[in-house]
């Protein structure tokens, strides 16, 4: 009984203190809710005449970092020759990481799509004919769009061709523009 009064005590502080708590809360709460209103309204208001005082922030864009498609976009016309200099490199993707490869050949059981990007100096719009080739023939063939990006991305995949795996031989990507040859990736070897 000794210990029931100091407890009860205390269960009431802590009840006040909390009720205080939320109270403090709700009302700094409404406060800033307040402020913003009256920024809402001042800047509604000030919008009529062509009048505001609050800063206007601006932002950089970032560069692309990833292929972009879009639909309005309009080929531009481009010369092969351009389009030929403005060609750095090719390399092969590992398509689970979607990373550049660091090896050379691939187990056929593994070897269910196949990428080669082709990378620009500068950004184009345009469309390319990527072609697949085992050897000298051509197993597969794709359009690739480009829209303002500075990579060109040749991902052709066994499985949605019905073949399930690219069986083994030598595998390249050669990228044409206007029916001429760009570029062409290094041999990828299925085994």
């Amino acid at each position: 009984m000794v210990y029931r009064r100091p407890q009860k005590t205390l269960k009431g502080l802590m009840a006040a203190l909390l009720s205080l708590s939320v109270l403090l809360s709700v009302s700094s709460c409404m406060s800033i809710m307040e402020e913003m209103l009256d920024i809402y309204n001042s800047v509604e208001a000030d919008e009529s005449t062509g009048d505001t005082d609050l800063p206007i922030e601006t932002y950089e864009s970032l560069p692309p970092t990833g292929t972009y498609t879009s639909s309005t976009a309009e080929t531009t016309e481009l010369a092969y020759s351009f389009v030929k200099e403005s060609c750095v490199y090719s390399v092969w993707y590992d398509v689970s990481t979607d990373n550049p490869a660091d090896y050379d050949w691939i187990a056929s059981e593994k070897a269910y799509a196949l990428k080669g990007v082709f990378y620009f100096s500068s950004p184009l719009r345009t469309v390319f004919e990527a072609r697949l080739l085992k050897g000298d023939e051509v197993i597969l063939t794709r359009n690739v769009n480009m829209y303002d990006n500075v990579t060109a991305e040749a991902d052709f995949s066994a499985g949605l061709e019905g073949l399930g795996t690219f069986e083994p031989g030598d595998y390249t990507v050669e990228l044409y523009f206007d029916g001429e040859l760009v570029a062409k990736t290094d041999i990828m070897r299925v085994k």
